[in-house]
């Protein structure tokens, strides 16, 4: 995560970054708490020093393989569907994900505004 926020930064030419956001589906693997504990051991000193880090807690999604109704199940391993009670063949819809969903950064030529965008900090037109 950190190499892709150093790659961005150079692409877009970012002075300094304020604020990473990060988005974490509840079956990536990955714990929020965990993630913000490594950013804080990575990042306490160095050019990321003082980034701020947003963790996005992303909820399971699924569609009930049965009759198709969208639902976020009350348990990740155990989903019996709402209107049928199905509990296999779900299609998942989200919660598998871990992004970076933006990066903040003070932007060159920018009036001392902070930009930001989607999935990196891009300069305003």
């Amino acid at each position: 995560m950190i190499e892709i926020i150093r790659e961005e930064r150079a692409k877009h030419g970012m002075e300094r970054i304020v604020r990473v956001r990060v988005v974490n589906g509840a079956l990536s693997g990955a714990v929020s708490d965990a993630l913000s504990f490594g950013w804080e051991c990575l990042t306490s000193e160095g050019e990321l020093k003082g980034v701020a880090l947003e963790v996005i807690d992303q909820p399971l999604r699924v569609a009930c393989g049965s009759c198709g109704l969208e639902f976020v199940p009350e348990d990740n391993h155990y989903m019996p569907c709402p209107a049928c009670e199905e509990i296999l063949g779900h299609d998942i819809i989200s919660g598998k994900e871990l992004y970076i969903e933006e990066i903040e950064a003070d932007v060159p030529g920018d009036k001392g505004e902070v930009a930001a965008s989607g999935s990196a900090a891009c300069p305003k037109p």
